[in-house]
């Protein structure tokens, strides 16, 4: 069953930081953070490209 897509408060919440921080995130195009894109005017994540992006950091934390 499909979740709905996380909003930039969601997300913003998960990783405690300011919803600007989010939304820097994405305009930046960094490699920071989850893959986010946008619906219509909305920004928007998918809490499976959320849960692989916190995978891949927790084993770097492990590997360094």
């Amino acid at each position: 069953m499909r979740r709905p897509l996380a909003t930039v408060p969601q997300l913003a919440e998960h990783y405690s930081v300011p919803q600007a921080t989010v939304r820097r995130w994405h305009h930046t195009q960094t490699s920071i953070g989850p893959l986010m894109f946008r619906v219509g005017k909305y920004l928007r994540a998918r809490w499976e490209d959320i849960e692989a992006y916190d995978a891949e950091m927790a084993g770097r934390r492990n590997a360094a």
